[in-house]
């Protein structure tokens, strides 16, 4: 700490000696630079040199008391001898923490001296004293400048917090808010000194107040002029030494609950369309999924099970400007229809934790009548009904999947029309992998280097055959089963894998078609084809060649 930091102290401090002895005064810090001085006699001062008497009083420490300047040495060699007006002087050192930081000195005319040295032990120790008194103003400003730095950084702490906190005394005023407690409650000014319950006028506060009962995570909704807050609320006491000096309430919104809760799954986070595109999806599946993840459009998924609905839907989530918070999935194949409504529409529920984030509701089809009709409801209003309390706005983007003809199901009276007609206006259909061979190939070689990796099986090979066999499987369970039948065989098997490997492990079953050559593939569609009653150039539509192909095709197969 300087004495220049409390110049304004220091002056004061000199006017007061130079008016209560009657003299001038001087104090300089541990460089000789002159922080104060009074012209009560002299109209200057010569420049302060390390030799001379105040710089003595600073290098030892020590007092220094002189009536005659000519007599004392150092003053002898001073090159300001003849120009220094000073006849007496008396100095004392500023002491602060074991280190010289200045001193005091009186400058004394030849008038001034008998005065002063009558009883110079009284004016030394007044001295010390405004030395001593020096000395705690520099700790004071030490303290007050430690504590500034403490509580900026406090409040920078505070600010860094997602939730938002406020103190108050122990009745009840606010001593500090941070940042995010001004932004939930729309304040634009600071409300430090208001009483909370003003600013935040719940019953759950002012319950608080009175009762002083600690709250933790109690579910809080306040809807102001200024805005609303929907999330959870805590409220403590502060004790100190056993006494109680305050309050803290801390506020959670419920989209930062959506984060924390999210955020455990890091899954979500490894998927997206460049990882997707690569292995699982058609480039038209994607760049329609894209084209609708970037708006905020309610979205049907739909495809044969198995066919990675759910990593599209986690793409498409990715990709939107929602996925700085977790998706929230509900899976309605695995909720008990008892417990589907608190799940899904109840305190905490995954609506209202999928606040400003994208909510995905898997197998939709599987989700009961009633809280179909719910759901048509809550996509009407965006919001939440809760029984004898507010309604709870959630702004939530809505992914669904199904694996079933929803308009079948509709037009048989089991699933709402509403919701349907709902859902339904923007779909994307994940085809089969069995019509899509460049996937499917893709998939299974892809697999099986992946697999090999994983058990250390690098010079595991593949049969022509058997690829052809993988290949040519219907896949009924999709990228799901491929996937688990993948692994399996490379698990087990050594050297190189052939058709009989797979038979042996029962695995899949072969069809005949499987192993058909391409030409008795295409003998028996064509076959088909004809025999459906279609005329020729239907056919050759279907089959993607011209009408004269498929004449030249039906005399190679005799038909």
């Amino acid at each position: 700490m300087q004495l220049a930091e409390i110049k304004d102290s220091v002056s004061k401090f000199a006017e007061v000696i130079s008016k209560t002895l009657d003299v001038d005064v001087l104090i300089v810090d541990h460089n000789l630079k002159t922080i104060s001085n009074t012209y009560r006699y002299f109209d200057k001062f010569t420049l302060i040199r390390r030799i001379s008497i105040i710089g003595q009083v600073i290098s030892t420490g020590q007092v220094v008391a002189i009536d005659d300047k000519n007599s004392f040495n150092a003053c002898k060699e001073c090159p300001d001898l003849k120009e220094c007006e000073m006849v007496g002087f008396l100095g004392v050192p500023i002491h602060y923490q074991d280190m010289v930081v200045g001193a005091i000195a009186l400058v004394l005319p030849k008038q001034r001296v008998p005065q002063i040295f009558k009883d110079v032990r009284n004016s030394i120790e007044f001295l010390e004293r405004m030395s001593d008194l020096l000395s705690s103003k520099i700790q004071n400003s030490d303290d007050y400048n430690t504590l500034s730095i403490i509580k900026r950084e406090r409040e920078v702490l505070m600010d860094s917090i997602a939730d938002a906190i406020v103190s108050t005394d122990d009745i009840g005023y606010i001593t500090y808010c941070n940042k995010q407690f001004m932004t939930y409650f729309g304040l634009e000014k600071s409300c430090e000194g208001q009483m909370i319950r003003d600013v935040i006028p719940h019953k759950t506060v002012i319950e608080f107040l009175q009762k002083q009962i600690v709250i933790h995570n109690k579910v809080f909704f306040l809807e102001l002029e200024r805005g609303s807050f929907y999330g959870f609320i805590s409220c403590n006491n502060i004790n100190i030494n056993g006494n109680r000096n305050g309050m803290l309430f801390t506020f959670k919104p419920i989209s930062n609950i959506n984060t924390e809760i999210s955020g455990i799954n890091h899954s979500n986070m490894l998927v997206s369309f460049r990882w997707a595109e690569r292995r699982l999806f058609s480039q038209s599946v994607a760049e329609e999924a894209k084209r609708l993840a970037v708006t905020d459009k309610t979205i049907l998924i739909q495809g044969e099970r198995g066919t990675g609905e759910d990593i599209l839907a986690k793409s498409i989530h990715e990709f939107s400007d929602r996925n700085t918070k977790g998706l929230i999935t509900v899976n309605c194949n695995r909720l008990y229809r008892e417990l589907q409504e608190q799940s899904i529409f109840g305190e905490l529920g995954k609506l209202q934790l999928a606040h400003k984030s994208t909510i995905f509701f898997q197998d939709i089809d599987l989700l009961s009548m009633y809280m179909q009709k719910r759901l048509v409801e809550f996509i009407k209003t965006g919001s939440i009904r809760q029984a004898g309390s507010h309604d709870i706005k959630s702004d939530v983007r809505m992914l669904f999947s199904t694996n079933i003809d929803l308009e079948a199901l509709v037009h048989r009276g089991s699933f709402d029309d509403e919701l349907y007609y709902r859902i339904s206006k923007n779909t994307i259909t994940i085809p089969p992998l069995r019509e899509d061979k460049l996937l499917l190939k893709r998939l299974i070689k892809g697999d099986i280097e992946f697999y090999k990796e994983k058990y250390g099986k690098p010079d595991l090979v593949f049969a022509p055959d058997t690829l052809k066999a993988l290949y040519n499987y219907c896949w009924p369970g999709n990228m799901q089963q491929a996937e688990d039948v993948l692994e399996q065989i490379v698990y087990h098997c050594n050297d190189t894998v052939y058709p009989d490997h797979l038979t042996q492990l029962n695995l899949i079953q072969l069809e005949q078609e499987t192993v058909q050559s391409i030409s008795e593939i295409e003998k028996e569609k064509i076959i088909n084809l004809l025999n459906s009653n279609r005329n020729k150039d239907d056919v050759a539509h279907l089959l993607g060649i011209s009408r004269a192909t498929l004449y030249r095709k039906i005399k190679n197969y005799n038909l």
